[in-house]
């Protein structure tokens, strides 16, 4: 198990996606309080729920692109079954 941990550390680019995925988040609730705040009042409870749901999917190809990209090349690494 140790050395299983130990590979995880060695693996570049994981302390950067992870400190995306981080920055990210914070970033979208950010978002979501300021826009719940100021701007939510303006449009109708329709339009406040697309623009959630857009939120989200742009939330979703941000991560999910630099994600893919780390499982593309070390993937196979940690493979179960190794």
């Amino acid at each position: 198990m140790e050395e299983e941990d130990e590979e995880i550390m060695e693996t570049p680019g994981l302390a950067l996606r992870v400190s995306l995925s981080i920055i990210v988040s914070i970033g979208w609730l950010v978002f979501l309080v300021l826009w719940f705040a100021f701007y939510a009042s303006d449009y109708t409870v329709y339009q406040n729920i697309a623009i959630v749901l857009a939120s989200v999917l742009i939330i979703g190809a941000i991560l999910g692109a630099s994600w893919a990209s780390w499982s593309i090349k070390y993937g196979c690494k940690f493979k179960k079954g190794k």
